[in-house]
Protein backbone atom coordinates (compact mmCIF):
# COMPACT_ATOMS: atom_id res chain seq x y z
CA UNK A 1 0.00 0.00 0.00
CA UNK A 2 1.22 3.61 -0.73
CA UNK A 3 -0.82 6.64 0.44
CA UNK A 4 -0.30 9.83 -1.14
CA UNK A 5 -0.50 13.01 1.32
CA UNK A 6 -0.83 16.71 0.60
CA UNK A 7 2.56 17.50 0.41
CA UNK A 8 3.59 14.83 -1.91
CA UNK A 9 1.09 15.04 -4.26
CA UNK A 10 2.14 18.11 -4.83
CA UNK A 11 5.96 17.61 -4.82
CA UNK A 12 5.06 14.99 -7.59
CA UNK A 13 2.75 17.92 -10.00
CA UNK A 14 5.57 20.46 -9.78
CA UNK A 15 7.98 17.75 -11.12
CA UNK A 16 5.94 16.42 -13.60
CA UNK A 17 4.94 20.12 -14.70
CA UNK A 18 8.97 20.65 -15.28
CA UNK A 19 9.06 17.58 -17.03
CA UNK A 20 6.53 18.52 -19.58
CA UNK A 21 8.21 21.95 -20.27
CA UNK A 22 11.44 20.10 -21.05
CA UNK A 23 9.27 17.74 -22.98
CA UNK A 24 9.01 14.83 -22.08
CA UNK A 25 5.66 14.75 -21.94
CA UNK A 26 3.95 13.76 -24.84
CA UNK A 27 0.02 12.71 -26.04
CA UNK A 28 -0.85 13.12 -22.42
CA UNK A 29 1.91 11.38 -20.51
CA UNK A 30 5.27 11.41 -19.52
CA UNK A 31 8.56 8.95 -20.28
CA UNK A 32 9.52 6.31 -18.13
CA UNK A 33 12.20 8.36 -16.95
CA UNK A 34 9.74 10.84 -15.38
CA UNK A 35 8.27 8.66 -13.15
CA UNK A 36 11.67 7.26 -12.38
CA UNK A 37 12.41 10.91 -11.35
CA UNK A 38 9.76 12.22 -9.55
CA UNK A 39 9.36 8.72 -7.51
CA UNK A 40 13.22 9.23 -6.67
CA UNK A 41 12.61 13.05 -5.21
CA UNK A 42 9.71 11.55 -3.23
CA UNK A 43 11.54 8.96 -1.82
CA UNK A 44 14.43 11.01 -0.72
CA UNK A 45 11.67 14.41 0.68
CA UNK A 46 9.88 12.18 2.57
CA UNK A 47 11.85 9.11 3.62
CA UNK A 48 9.58 6.27 2.08
CA UNK A 49 9.79 3.85 -0.43
CA UNK A 50 8.38 5.51 -3.68
CA UNK A 51 8.34 3.37 -6.86
CA UNK A 52 7.74 5.37 -10.47
CA UNK A 53 4.67 2.92 -11.02
CA UNK A 54 2.98 4.77 -7.81
CA UNK A 55 3.71 7.58 -9.38
CA UNK A 56 2.09 6.37 -12.74
CA UNK A 57 -0.88 5.15 -11.19
CA UNK A 58 -1.57 8.23 -9.18
CA UNK A 59 -1.34 10.08 -12.28
CA UNK A 60 -4.62 8.35 -13.61
CA UNK A 61 -6.21 9.32 -10.68
CA UNK A 62 -5.62 13.12 -11.57
CA UNK A 63 -6.70 12.77 -14.80
CA UNK A 64 -9.82 11.47 -13.70
CA UNK A 65 -10.24 14.43 -11.49
CA UNK A 66 -9.65 16.52 -13.74
CA UNK A 67 -11.87 15.52 -16.30
CA UNK A 68 -14.50 15.50 -13.52
CA UNK A 69 -14.07 19.38 -12.90
CA UNK A 70 -13.49 20.32 -16.72
CA UNK A 71 -17.16 17.90 -16.90
CA UNK A 72 -18.68 19.74 -13.71
CA UNK A 73 -17.02 23.35 -15.49
CA UNK A 74 -19.45 23.40 -18.84
CA UNK A 75 -22.80 22.18 -17.00
CA UNK A 76 -25.79 24.55 -16.85
CA UNK A 77 -26.09 26.80 -14.22
CA UNK A 78 -22.08 26.62 -13.07
CA UNK A 79 -19.97 29.45 -13.45
CA UNK A 80 -15.66 29.93 -13.26
CA UNK A 81 -14.26 31.97 -11.51
CA UNK A 82 -10.69 31.49 -13.55
CA UNK A 83 -8.90 34.31 -11.04
CA UNK A 84 -9.70 32.16 -7.73
CA UNK A 85 -9.70 29.11 -9.45
CA UNK A 86 -13.52 28.17 -8.58
CA UNK A 87 -16.50 26.53 -10.02
CA UNK A 88 -19.29 28.87 -9.01
CA UNK A 89 -23.05 27.91 -8.66
CA UNK A 90 -26.07 29.41 -6.83
CA UNK A 91 -27.87 27.29 -3.78
CA UNK A 92 -30.35 25.52 -5.88
CA UNK A 93 -27.63 23.97 -8.06
CA UNK A 94 -25.19 22.97 -5.44
CA UNK A 95 -27.85 21.21 -4.11
CA UNK A 96 -29.01 19.42 -6.86
CA UNK A 97 -25.12 18.46 -8.06
CA UNK A 98 -24.42 17.52 -4.39
CA UNK A 99 -27.61 14.85 -4.47
CA UNK A 100 -27.08 13.51 -7.75
CA UNK A 101 -22.62 13.27 -7.12
CA UNK A 102 -21.73 13.39 -4.09
CA UNK A 103 -18.36 13.58 -4.43
CA UNK A 104 -18.47 16.86 -6.23
CA UNK A 105 -19.02 18.86 -3.41
CA UNK A 106 -14.95 19.42 -2.57
CA UNK A 107 -15.16 21.01 -6.19
CA UNK A 108 -17.54 23.67 -5.98
CA UNK A 109 -17.48 27.05 -4.73
CA UNK A 110 -14.18 26.47 -3.08
CA UNK A 111 -10.55 27.36 -4.35
CA UNK A 112 -9.05 24.17 -6.36
CA UNK A 113 -5.35 24.41 -5.71
CA UNK A 114 -4.00 22.01 -7.40
CA UNK A 115 -5.39 23.83 -10.63
CA UNK A 116 -2.84 25.31 -12.35
CA UNK A 117 -0.88 22.05 -11.79
CA UNK A 118 -3.06 19.67 -13.59
CA UNK A 119 -3.71 22.19 -16.37
CA UNK A 120 -0.04 21.49 -17.21
CA UNK A 121 0.61 18.09 -16.13
CA UNK A 122 -2.86 16.19 -17.38
CA UNK A 123 -4.43 19.36 -19.08
CA UNK A 124 -3.36 21.25 -22.18
CA UNK A 125 -1.38 23.94 -20.74
CA UNK A 126 2.44 23.78 -21.17
CA UNK A 127 3.96 26.48 -19.19
CA UNK A 128 5.26 26.58 -15.67
CA UNK A 129 4.74 30.43 -14.34
CA UNK A 130 2.14 30.18 -12.24
CA UNK A 131 1.82 27.21 -11.23
CA UNK A 132 5.32 27.72 -9.81
CA UNK A 133 4.23 30.85 -8.26
CA UNK A 134 1.19 28.95 -6.71
CA UNK A 135 3.52 26.46 -5.14
CA UNK A 136 5.85 28.14 -3.48
CA UNK A 137 3.14 30.13 -1.92
CA UNK A 138 1.13 27.55 -1.04
CA UNK A 139 4.76 26.16 1.61
CA UNK A 140 5.64 29.17 2.59
CA UNK A 141 2.10 30.64 3.91
CA UNK A 142 0.60 29.42 6.79
CA UNK A 143 -2.37 27.08 6.75
CA UNK A 144 -5.14 29.33 8.49
CA UNK A 145 -8.17 27.19 7.28
CA UNK A 146 -9.75 29.85 5.00
CA UNK A 147 -7.69 28.24 1.86
CA UNK A 148 -9.38 24.86 1.25
CA UNK A 149 -6.67 22.67 -1.13
CA UNK A 150 -7.91 19.90 -3.48
CA UNK A 151 -6.68 16.67 -2.52
CA UNK A 152 -7.93 13.32 -3.54
CA UNK A 153 -8.82 10.75 -1.48
CA UNK A 154 -6.17 8.69 0.31
CA UNK A 155 -6.05 5.43 -1.29
CA UNK A 156 -4.28 2.07 -2.15
CA UNK A 157 -1.78 2.93 -5.47
CA UNK A 158 0.17 -0.08 -5.29
CA UNK A 159 -2.71 -1.47 -7.65
CA UNK A 160 -4.43 -0.74 -10.67
CA UNK A 161 -8.13 -1.87 -11.66
CA UNK A 162 -7.95 -2.34 -15.55
CA UNK A 163 -11.72 -2.04 -15.55
CA UNK A 164 -11.55 1.61 -14.09
CA UNK A 165 -8.65 2.77 -16.07
CA UNK A 166 -11.15 1.77 -19.21
CA UNK A 167 -13.90 3.44 -18.06
CA UNK A 168 -11.18 6.73 -17.03
CA UNK A 169 -10.07 6.69 -20.75
CA UNK A 170 -13.81 6.47 -22.10
CA UNK A 171 -14.20 9.22 -20.44
CA UNK A 172 -11.22 11.34 -20.96
CA UNK A 173 -11.48 10.35 -24.77
CA UNK A 174 -15.33 11.62 -24.56
CA UNK A 175 -13.85 15.24 -23.42
CA UNK A 176 -11.10 15.02 -26.37
CA UNK A 177 -13.60 14.70 -28.87
CA UNK A 178 -16.25 17.60 -27.71
CA UNK A 179 -13.76 19.68 -27.21
CA UNK A 180 -12.24 19.33 -30.91
CA UNK A 181 -15.60 19.99 -32.16
CA UNK A 182 -15.96 23.23 -30.74
CA UNK A 183 -13.45 24.95 -32.96
CA UNK A 184 -11.32 28.17 -32.07
CA UNK A 185 -13.13 31.04 -33.64
CA UNK A 186 -14.41 33.42 -31.14
CA UNK A 187 -18.08 34.54 -30.67
CA UNK A 188 -19.76 37.35 -29.80
CA UNK A 189 -21.10 35.59 -26.59
CA UNK A 190 -17.10 34.86 -26.21
CA UNK A 191 -16.42 38.12 -26.12
CA UNK A 192 -19.30 39.26 -23.86
CA UNK A 193 -18.04 36.91 -20.98
CA UNK A 194 -14.47 38.25 -21.63
CA UNK A 195 -15.86 42.03 -20.85
CA UNK A 196 -18.15 40.81 -17.90
CA UNK A 197 -15.10 38.70 -16.62
CA UNK A 198 -13.10 42.05 -16.81
CA UNK A 199 -15.61 44.32 -15.11
CA UNK A 200 -15.84 41.24 -12.27
CA UNK A 201 -12.19 41.81 -11.60
CA UNK A 202 -12.22 45.65 -11.12
CA UNK A 203 -14.97 45.37 -9.00
CA UNK A 204 -12.68 43.03 -6.53
CA UNK A 205 -9.83 45.01 -7.34
CA UNK A 206 -11.78 48.08 -6.13
CA UNK A 207 -13.03 46.14 -3.03
CA UNK A 208 -9.43 44.73 -1.99
CA UNK A 209 -8.50 48.67 -1.66
CA UNK A 210 -11.28 49.56 0.72
CA UNK A 211 -10.94 46.09 2.98
CA UNK A 212 -7.84 48.11 5.40
CA UNK A 213 -9.57 51.54 5.40
CA UNK A 214 -11.19 52.81 8.42
CA UNK A 215 -13.13 50.95 11.20
CA UNK A 216 -16.12 48.96 10.41
CA UNK A 217 -19.57 50.70 10.37
CA UNK A 218 -21.53 47.88 12.17
CA UNK A 219 -24.46 49.50 11.76
CA UNK A 220 -23.95 49.85 7.95
CA UNK A 221 -22.80 46.67 7.96
CA UNK A 222 -26.18 44.74 9.55
CA UNK A 223 -28.74 46.89 7.33
CA UNK A 224 -26.41 45.65 4.35
CA UNK A 225 -26.47 41.84 5.74
CA UNK A 226 -30.26 42.19 6.42
CA UNK A 227 -31.28 43.87 2.77
CA UNK A 228 -30.26 40.39 1.50
CA UNK A 229 -33.66 39.23 2.40
CA UNK A 230 -34.76 40.42 -0.57
CA UNK A 231 -32.42 37.85 -2.50
CA UNK A 232 -34.67 34.78 -0.89
CA UNK A 233 -31.90 34.42 2.23
CA UNK A 234 -34.39 33.72 5.61
CA UNK A 235 -33.44 35.93 8.42
CA UNK A 236 -31.71 33.15 10.50
CA UNK A 237 -28.94 32.93 7.67
CA UNK A 238 -28.46 36.45 7.40
CA UNK A 239 -27.97 37.00 11.10
CA UNK A 240 -25.43 34.11 11.10
CA UNK A 241 -23.75 35.70 8.87
CA UNK A 242 -23.32 39.21 10.25
CA UNK A 243 -22.15 37.23 13.47
CA UNK A 244 -19.39 35.43 10.75
CA UNK A 245 -18.74 39.39 10.06
CA UNK A 246 -18.51 40.99 13.13
CA UNK A 247 -15.64 38.35 14.01
CA UNK A 248 -13.81 39.08 11.14
CA UNK A 249 -13.15 42.79 10.51
CA UNK A 250 -11.49 42.22 7.06
CA UNK A 251 -14.53 40.57 5.96
CA UNK A 252 -16.91 42.75 6.89
CA UNK A 253 -14.73 45.34 5.67
CA UNK A 254 -14.52 42.98 2.05
CA UNK A 255 -18.11 43.09 2.36
CA UNK A 256 -19.05 46.60 2.68
CA UNK A 257 -16.95 47.29 -0.10
CA UNK A 258 -18.43 44.58 -2.67
CA UNK A 259 -21.43 45.30 -5.21
CA UNK A 260 -24.50 43.50 -4.78
CA UNK A 261 -23.42 40.83 -7.40
CA UNK A 262 -19.72 40.11 -5.27
CA UNK A 263 -22.00 40.37 -2.26
CA UNK A 264 -24.57 37.87 -3.12
CA UNK A 265 -21.37 35.45 -4.15
CA UNK A 266 -19.56 35.51 -0.87
CA UNK A 267 -23.03 34.53 0.81
CA UNK A 268 -23.78 31.62 -1.20
CA UNK A 269 -19.94 30.53 -0.55
CA UNK A 270 -20.46 31.42 3.19
CA UNK A 271 -23.74 29.75 3.27
CA UNK A 272 -22.56 26.40 1.88
CA UNK A 273 -20.07 25.98 4.28
CA UNK A 274 -22.46 26.22 7.29
CA UNK A 275 -24.69 23.33 5.52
Amino acid sequence: QFRWLPPMQMNMLRLLAEEAVKGNKSFNTFKAGSFALVAKEISAQFGIECHPSYVENRLRTLRTMWTTIQIVRKKSGFGWDDNLKIITCDVKTYQEEVMAHRKHVEYLNKKIEMYDGLAIVVGKDTTTGSFSKSYVDIENEPDNGENIEFVADNVEEGVVDRGKNAVESSIIGSGISKSRKRGCAPSNTDDSVLTDLSDQLKEIAVALKEINRGPVDYTALYNEVMAMVANGYSEDMLVTAFDHLCENKKAARGFLAKNAKLRKLWMDSFLFTQL
